[in-house]
């Protein structure tokens, strides 16, 4: 059996820092507690990957358990011949990926062979940045299960409204995200951004990596106010950086073998439409409404187009119906496709 290393996706690692304690991971930090992003620079660093966010030995939210207790019982082993990437997801996977193609050099040494890939969701980002990195890396099988790798609508959505992770619990804020250099790693490819009007016909005249578009659109931080002087600076930034990380990741190598895991059967949006001078991005499992034209099959977040654009790869596709694009990690098929990629 190859030595697996998975690389968890947004969320999945933890994220600490000396001076305040924890950012990321503890159930509390559900409900409050240190901003996850600021300028000039979000503090901090990753800690551990975790496998889920609870209280005590009470589980209340399962991030990778079921899928690392479904590996268990298939033979793998922490420490032994399964190891899990901590990163920190907040920041550009160009800057993540070198560090993540020299762990599987390290893993390949010591197992004296070729390794695997496990990533999930955007952890899947950062893997193909490894393969940017180091385009011989020692791999065998990559898997990668509901990875947004032309992007997805839905992360500008979580962009401009903020993101709440728990019932009743905190918001993390459009500027918290933005804070972040990472953050906008995951919306639309220039390839695939596009804008309808509210009749659902293409509209040319908005670019989503032209910052005048933002503002005109009052889209993320500049949804009160288009003339904030430190965001005008930050989102022009982000976006200059961003469309060279697409670049930058059209050139990684093809993995030997690739597998793709995709939820299916929920609508999907696909463009952004533009009402009477405003984004409408209502958000997963909210697009009713919408024009047909906005909207595909996938997995509520990723849509199938996305999930399987890597450059030059012929992926094996596993597809099944989903209720929530968090399914493509720790439902039982999703683990099942998992596992039968690994073989």
């Amino acid at each position: 059996m190859r030595t697996l290393l998975i690389v968890p996706g947004l969320f999945g690692t933890e994220i600490v820092d000396a001076d305040v304690g924890p950012i990321w991971g503890p159930f509390r930090r559900l409900y409050g507690g240190p901003p996850i992003g600021e300028l000039p620079a979000p503090r901090g660093r990753a800690g551990r990957v975790l496998p889920a966010i609870a209280v005590g030995p009470v589980v209340l939210y399962d991030i990778i358990g079921a899928l690392l207790r479904a590996l268990g019982r298939a033979g793998y082993r922490e420490g032994e011949n399964l190891f899990l990437f901590a990163y920190d997801w907040r920041q550009r996977v160009v800057d993540d990926g070198p560090r993540l193609a020299a762990e599987v050099r390290r893993l390949a040494e010591a197992s004296g062979g070729p390794v695997d890939l496990l990533g999930l969701s955007n952890g899947g980002l950062t893997l193909r940045a490894a393969f940017v990195a180091d385009r011989a890396l020692p791999v065998e099988r990559v898997v990668l299960s509901g990875p947004p790798l032309a992007g997805s609508v839905e992360t500008l959505t979580v962009l401009h409204h903020g993101f709440q992770f728990a019932p009743l619990g905190r918001t993390v804020s459009p500027e918290e995200f933005v804070a972040c250099p990472g953050s906008m790693d995951s919306i639309p490819s220039p390839a695939t951004a596009s804008f309808l009007d509210e009749q659902g016909r293409e509209d040319p005249s908005y670019d989503l990596y032209d910052l005048p578009t933002w503002r005109k659109l009052r889209l993320s931080v500049f949804r009160d106010e288009p003339d904030r002087a430190p965001w005008i600076e930050a989102v022009g930034k982000r976006l200059a950086d961003l469309r060279a990380t697409w670049t930058f990741v059209a050139n990684a190598a093809v993995p030997k073998h690739l597998t793709i895991i995709c939820g299916d059967g929920l609508p999907t949006q696909r463009r952004i439409v533009v009402e009477r001078g405003r984004v409408r991005l209502p958000g997963e499992g909210n697009l009713r409404g919408l024009p047909a034209a906005a909207i595909v099959e996938g997995d509520g977040t990723v849509t199938f187009e996305s999930a399987r654009a890597w450059a030059g790869a012929r992926p094996h596709v596993v597809k099944f119906p989903v209720r929530r694009h968090r399914d493509v990690v720790r439902a039982p098929k999703a683990i099942a496709g998992i596992l039968e990629g690994l073989r």
